[in-house]
């Protein structure tokens, strides 16, 4: 019998929706460059490889040829100014990661969000203290979907990232969190939110669905029995 002691979850789609703050953001900075807004459906679908590839597709989108690394700071100050005016928690979200944490699971964070603004989330809506570990996007060299984040956060939460397999898991809610389980040996479950790329189960191999954040502990339940 398996125990996943080592929940691993991402943040925008999984635990947030934050697609409206980010877009005004992006959109922000568009019209500063003198670009129309982008539709919130398209910028949601370019969400979950991190803040520089989300305004290189939104700069592409506006048929810009702006450098966004040059953009990222500016970028930065926009949404940080106004990371929570309009996200959410996703619906029983605060209780289940609660709950999580009474059972004795240690929790953690890995997302290609940049670690300033994750935090102001996280405090935001009192999640800090849940959370063993925290990677962000530029918490290091790699980002999802590489694994070194993924088990980074295992580690840092105090897992065996060797052992991974069998004590962890990823909880996301697209294709590069799905990536990111399989390059770390790590079991996935995915959440479709309509964030980023959805996941491909061909692609990727079997991973476990589910509709919504409330069904995480029957999934669960199932993989500590495997």
């Amino acid at each position: 019998m398996a125990w996943r002691q080592f929940l691993v979850f991402d943040l925008d789609g999984t635990l947030i929706d934050s697609a409206p703050d980010i877009a005004d953001a992006v959109n922000a900075l568009l019209a500063e460059l003198g670009m129309p807004a982008l539709p919130l459906g398209d910028i949601k679908s370019m969400i979950g490889d991190g803040a520089p590839v989300l305004l290189a597709r939104a700069l592409k989108a506006s048929d810009l040829s702006h450098d966004a690394a040059e953009l990222m700071p500016r970028f930065k100050i926009i949404y940080e100014a106004a990371s929570t005016n309009r996200t959410a928690l996703y619906p029983k979200v605060r209780e289940l990661l609660e709950s999580f944490r009474r059972e004795g699971r240690h929790l953690s964070l890995c997302t290609n969000k940049p670690s300033a603004a994750t935090r102001l989330v996280l405090d935001h809506f009192g999640l800090s203290p849940l959370f063993h570990a925290v990677i962000g996007g530029d918490s290091m060299k790699e980002r999802k979907p590489a694994k070194e984040p993924l088990l980074a956060a295992i580690a840092q939460s105090g897992g065996d990232p060797i052992r991974a397999a069998d004590t962890a898991v990823m909880i996301g809610d697209s294709h590069t969190d799905l990536a990111t389980a399989k390059a770390g040996g790590v079991p996935g479950v995915i959440i479709p939110s309509g964030y980023g790329r959805p996941a491909d189960r061909v692609e990727q191999g079997a991973y476990h669905e589910i509709a919504r954040f409330a069904d995480l502990p029957g999934v669960l339940a199932t993989l500590d029995q495997n």
